[in-house]
């Protein structure tokens, strides 16, 4: 038998009773302050989130109208101030460990990440800092200096299953501009899955719309500041990583100008349709209603979830745009009730409407049963393309309204004599890709049908007809999406607008054409 070894337990003394006691108390209430501390920062995020997207929305109508040009150069100014703002408070909350640690991380946390990046730079210091920057961020990124190493690479790395997902170019490439270079890679079958960011000093806001037709995915100022690289290609990335078509990304200028900003108000109006617009800030909704009126939308307005729910019981909307982030009944309780209230025939469209945040804001919405999200602040083009997407009713509207714009006389003016080669070129090729294009989406082949609309909105872009190449552009992002449902009517679109381009080019062809003296034509 194991002998037993006594032992006797000594009191505690009283200092020592004290001390444990204080500091169970500290362990226990630690939880509860980081749980108050988190709520207070979600809190003051969702304020300031909330007031920032409402005067960026104000400044965004503002700015339609008739302004000097320094008085537009200051919206300009406060718009950007405004969104570098809301990207420090981000930044800001972020770097909280508590705050940080409050959610699970999810792909908004690091996109960039792992992804295959490809530089193309002259200049080595410019190289060794973006790839340093990179780097950090555990991007995968090759640099060049000559612009025949990178399509080798390019060529290499496609080839072996593994492709670079993101292609970076500066304007001031030895032998070629950042820009050829890149149109010609967005042309390329074997890239076309590759996002081309131009970095440039050369170019202005007008601008920003022919890089778009042009294939590019973002254009980038130069210098290029580390805030605005990495919070672009973060975009660009997660894009990537959803399968969603990137929009076009015009940091520090704005695609919109006094030139063209009534286009895209003209593109489609929406006169039959009625949307209800819901969200607990009267500035956002006032802002929202005011940019759908422009498109010729009926607009309802509610303040809550329970007020939404009654005006749709009351009437019939084609489109609910639901704020995520309400008090008491936020949008996600708002769009199960309103589900639950469906019969089989009769489904809403709802649109998820927030700021996002740190949260993956845009897949809950598609979860909670949401056909689509937009985040705020929301632009009047963002606005008008998901229209486009969602209530097809507009594209037959898109040509009948569509103004009839175009740089063809600009395209004359650069090439002079050329211009009759660049345009002979145009209508000889034209007419065969979109009989291509309409057996492709006859076929229900979205990848072709990409590939098409993409070669054709290039090309339609060259010579100047920027209305045909925006639709162009348009069925190449639905294709990519291998969203097909309404592309033969997107194609009537297309063929509408390419038959008031050939009948413009032969006039302006037949007008240029040299009268030659009687007495020296040639008898045969």
């Amino acid at each position: 038998m194991s002998p037993i070894i006594r032992f006797k337990v000594k009191p505690l003394t009283a200092v020592q009773r004290g001390r444990k006691a204080r500091r169970r108390e500290d362990q226990n209430s630690e939880p509860s302050k980081t749980k108050v501390n988190v709520q207070l920062l979600d809190d003051l995020q969702r304020m300031i989130n909330t007031q920032m997207h409402g005067i960026i929305g104000v400044l965004e109508m503002v700015r339609k109208n008739d302004l000097a040009s320094d008085q537009s150069d200051m919206i300009h100014l406060a718009q950007d101030s405004a969104e570098n703002l809301l990207l420090e408070v981000d930044q800001l909350l972020a770097s909280d460990p508590h705050f940080a640690s409050a959610a699970p991380l999810d792909i908004t946390s690091n996109p960039i990440a792992y992804v295959k990046m490809m530089l193309v730079d002259p200049d080595a210091d410019n190289r060794s800092r973006i790839e340093k920057k990179l780097q950090q961020r555990v991007v995968r990124i090759d640099s060049f200096a000559l612009p025949k190493d990178a399509l080798t690479a390019l060529d290499q790395a496609a080839v072996s299953g593994d492709p670079y997902r993101i292609v970076l170019l500066d304007q001031n490439i030895q032998g070629i501009d950042g820009e050829t270079l890149g149109m010609a890679i967005s042309s390329s079958p074997l890239y076309r899955d590759a996002l081309i960011v131009l970095i440039s000093d050369q170019h202005h806001r007008s601008d920003a719309t022919r890089l778009t037709n042009a294939g590019f995915s973002a254009w980038l100022p130069k210098p290029a500041s580390d805030t605005t690289l990495l919070n672009t290609l973060n975009m660009l990335c997660t894009c990537i990583a959803k399968k969603d078509a990137p929009r076009f990304v015009c940091a520090g200028v704005r695609q919109t100008t006094h030139a063209n900003a009534g286009n895209a108000e003209a593109l489609a109006i929406f006169s039959d349709a009625r949307i209800l617009a819901v969200d607990d800030n009267p500035m956002n909704l006032q802002v929202v209603k005011q940019m759908l009126v422009r498109f010729g939308c009926r607009v309802d307005t509610a303040s809550s979830g329970q007020q939404a729910l009654q005006m749709a019981h009351e009437h019939h909307y084609d489109l609910v745009l639901m704020d995520c982030q309400m008090p008491q009944m936020d949008g996600y309780q708002t769009t199960a009730l309103l589900r639950a209230m469906e019969s089989a025939d009769n489904h809403t469209l709802i649109i998820g409407w927030s700021a996002g945040g740190k949260h993956n804001v845009r897949d809950t919405c598609l979860a909670i049963g949401m056909d689509d999200f937009i985040a705020k602040p929301i632009r009047l083009k963002t606005l008008h393309e998901l229209l486009i997407r969602w209530l097809p009713t507009g594209i037959n509207n898109t040509t009948a309204t569509m103004q009839q714009d175009d740089e063809l006389d600009a395209t004359l003016e650069m090439f002079g004599e050329d211009f009759a080669e660049l345009a002979h070129l145009f209508l000889n090729d034209s007419p065969k890709r979109l009989t291509l294009l309409n057996t492709a989406i006859g076929e229900r082949d979205a990848t072709v049908t990409a590939r098409l609309a993409h070669v054709l909105c290039g090309s339609t872009a060259s010579i100047g007809a920027t209305a045909l190449a925006a639709l162009c552009r348009d069925l190449e992002i639905q294709a990519k999406n291998n969203e097909l449902d309404d592309a033969l009517l997107r194609l009537n679109a297309i063929e509408l607008e390419y038959a008031r381009i050939d009948e413009k080019l032969h006039h302006m062809l037949h007008a240029a054409a040299p009268t030659e003296p009687s007495g020296l034509r040639d008898p045969h």
